[in-house]
Formats: C-alpha cells, sequence, structure tokens
C-alpha cells in the first residue's frame, strides 16, 4: 500500500517543486510528466466512448425506452469520430465539409437546444429560492431582480441607473463572495493535498474511505 502513495507523492512534489526552485533536471522531468498526463486524459477519451458504447448498446438490445434515440446517438457517434479522424490525404479531419457541416448544423443546435431547456429549470428553482422568508432572502431576492431587469432593454431604456446598480452588484458583493469561496476552496484543496502527501487519505487508492 506504501508504494502508490510514494508514487502520488514523488509526481506531486516532482509539479510542485518548479513551482519555486528553478533545478532544469526538476522542470524538464516536469515538463515530461505533464506531457504523459495529456496522453492519459486524451486516452480517458476511450474510456467515455467504450463507457457509452456500453450504456446505449445494451438499451438498444434490450429494446429499452426511448431506444430508437440511442441507436441516433451511437450512429452519429461514429460518424463524427469516422469524419474527423485526422486524415487529411483521405479528406478526413475536422476542417473538412461534411464534418464542418455536422458540427455547425447538428451538435451546435442540439447544445442550444439542452441550454435553453435548463434555462426553464434555472427560472424554477429562481423563483423557488427567492422568497423573501428573512433579511437575507429578501437582499438575494431584490439584487437578483434588479440583475434580471438590467438585462432587459425594456427595463434599460426607461429606468437606466439599473446598470449602474447591476455593474456594483458584481464588482462588490459578488466579487467578494466569490474570492471568499475562492480562498476556501484553496485551503481545502490544500489540506487535501497534504493530507494525501502524507498518507492519511487513502481513499483513491480503493475507491473510497480511509484506513
Amino acid at each position: 500500500m506504501e508504494i502508490p502513495i510514494l508514487i502520488t507523492a514523488f509526481c506531486t512534489l516532482l509539479q510542485v517543486i518548479p513551482y519555486y526552485l528553478n533545478i532544469p533536471v526538476i522542470d524538464s522531468a516536469s515538463a515530461t510528466m505533464r506531457e504523459w498526463m495529456l496522453l492519459v486524459v486524451n486516452m480517458a477519451v476511450f474510456v467515455g466512448v467504450i463507457s457509452l458504447g456500453q450504456v446505449h448498446g445494451k438499451r438498444i438490445q434490450r429494446r429499452g425506452e426511448n431506444w430508437p434515440f440511442s441507436v441516433v446517438l451511437m450512429v452519429f457517434m461514429v460518424l463524427m469520430a469516422i469524419v474527423g479522424f485526422p486524415l487529411e490525404s483521405l479528406g478526413l479531419g475536422f476542417k473538412n465539409a461534411q464534418y464542418l457541416f455536422m458540427f455547425n448544423n447538428i451538435l451546435n443546435p442540439l447544445g442550444g437546444t439542452m441550454y435553453s431547456i435548463l434555462a426553464f429549470f434555472i427560472t424554477s428553482a429562481a423563483y423557488r429560492a427567492f422568497r423573501a422568508r428573512n433579511w437575507e432572502a429578501a437582499f438575494v431576492l431584490v439584487s437578483g431582480t434588479i440583475v434580471v431587469m438590467s438585462n432587459a432593454p425594456l427595463f434599460t431604456s426607461s429606468l437606466p441607473f439599473l446598470i449602474t446598480w447591476k455593474d456594483w452588484i458584481f464588482d462588490v458583493p459578488n466579487t467578494a463572495t466569490g474570492r471568499g469561496v475562492m480562498i476556501g476552496a484553496a485551503l481545502g484543496a490544500i489540506a487535501l493535498a497534504v493530507r494525501v502527501l502524507m498518507g492519511i487519505e487513502r481513499g483513491y487508492l480503493r475507491g473510497g474511505g480511509e484506513e
């Protein structure tokens, strides 16, 4: 069990040390490891494709709920992978007309549709959350209303001061809150990194729990 911990600590320190010290050998090793990391991340794409194929393949095989949509997904996933394969000598790649047509006329509209659907859920959640049950909720309700109204020309044309109020909300309270969240997340990440380096946190070795 100590060997994986030592490997993790070694790889982590190899990325941290060049940030503070200028040692050419360690800098070169760190750069090489970052290139390895990119390869590992790209290989994870294949894992995602295999997982997607297993899930939708079983649904198609069993004629599960909405299985025709799984057929469409599988067909276009394979088709875009083939058409976008980087073989320019065969007319394939990200810049060929077929790939661009599918990307611009199928994938982009689907993405826009997904975001438009999410807008209704966000509006519903905001309606449930923005209820002035106390002073804090009332402050959030008023701030959210000002921000929403400042993005609508119907209101800004007759109430131009809404834009100034919105900018103040974004620049002062929103920025202060965002920085507080970032500081808290950074402290949590540092604490987790120390626990991993010291071998206290071992959940990543076998999927959860501490020893």
